[in-house]
């Protein structure tokens, strides 16, 4: 196998993300010199906000900028020894115990507004979304053997479902030591029934949504456009899969990768013959629909007519009669 001098840096926690030099998130990887195990510069590397942002300064641009070559690879060189360490995983209890407070749970309370609340708390509990302090949402990442690799811990604004900076890791706060992170599949613990076909969404948040509106399908997600490749999509062979890439560049990479897969994988076209923006999901489709079903529902006429006779809600709480809740 031929050495390879310069990659970027592989993810083992927060501290190993940066701040991108274009968009100032930190979702930004460096290059590491291999040989060395050193940053190549701080702006030498590729922001993970692919369709947001998409800055990627290779370590050729480097050296072709700073005009000199690297040093020629020494061939007396030789990796040292890398012993394989198993994948750590967390106590199931701290699943377990999260899997409620939901009215506490900025996330849970946002897709209230446009799901019944039962629908909402099955669905939740069916992938393991817990409840985190400070109204946060925990998205744990299960195996197919019930090991609890970790849980990513995400803020939401509960009016938008947008999600506000905040990310974290469930292995990080809880200051596990020696911590081996292997990630696996969203909503992996459900890859156990091979007849149920499965889609792939990007996020955690549009695997959710996914399953509240179309429920045919066991939702995963595998957390970016860039984490999704031949090598894990070919792991799901046996399944029926169908991709549900984001609008735009994550539709063409994802086609991509689908048809060098070593099966036949199915890719969705719905958010490309939409008029949603370049990057809208899965989820803000959803949203689009719900809201436009309420515009021409019973709750959009109450309201119209409210601004006529401000008795009129009164009324209908009054004698408790039977309207349908917001967006659904």
């Amino acid at each position: 196998m031929q050495d390879v001098r310069y990659s970027l840096e592989k993810y083992k926690d927060r501290s190993t993300r940066y701040h991108c030099p274009q968009c100032h998130q930190r979702t930004f990887t460096r290059y590491v010199d291999n040989h060395i195990n050193k940053h190549l510069s701080e702006y030498t590397g590729r922001c993970n906000r692919v369709e947001k942002c998409a800055y990627h300064f290779t370590p050729k641009m480097y050296f072709e900028r700073n005009g000199y070559q690297p040093d020629p690879i020494d061939k007396s060189y030789k990796r040292p020894t890398i012993k394989i360490q198993s994948p750590s995983s967390i106590d199931k209890k701290l699943l377990i115990a999260s899997l409620t407070s939901y009215h506490q749970n900025n996330f849970a309370l946002g897709l209230f507004r446009f799901f019944p609340k039962h629908m909402v708390i099955e669905v939740l509990q069916k992938y393991y979304v817990g409840t985190a302090k400070g109204n946060k949402t925990i998205f744990w990442q299960v195996n197919r053997l019930g090991q609890v690799r970790t849980g990513k811990v995400m803020q939401y604004d509960s009016a938008t479902l947008k999600r506000i900076g905040y990310i974290n890791w469930v292995h990080h706060i809880t200051k596990q030591k020696d911590f081996n992170l292997k990630q696996v599949f969203f909503g992996a613990h459900l890859l156990i029934d091979k007849r149920g076909p499965i889609a792939i969404a990007e996020g955690e948040k549009n695997a959710i949504f996914g399953a509240l509106y179309y429920p045919q399908y066991n939702w995963i997600a595998v957390g970016s456009i860039e984490m999704l490749n031949v090598k894990k999509l070919n792991t799901l062979r046996g399944y029926q899969v169908t991709l549900f890439p984001d609008k735009g560049k994550a539709y063409e990479k994802w086609s991509k990768v689908a048809t060098s897969a070593c099966f036949d994988v199915h890719v969705n076209t719905v958010l490309e013959y939409t008029d949603l923006n370049e990057g809208d999901d899965i989820a803000d489709l959803v949203i689009s629909i719900k809201r436009e079903q309420y515009l021409i529902g019973p709750d959009a006429m109450i309201k119209k007519f409210s601004r006529k006779n401000k008795h009129l809600e009164l009324f209908i709480e009054k004698f408790d009669l039977d309207i349908q809740q917001k967006y659904y």
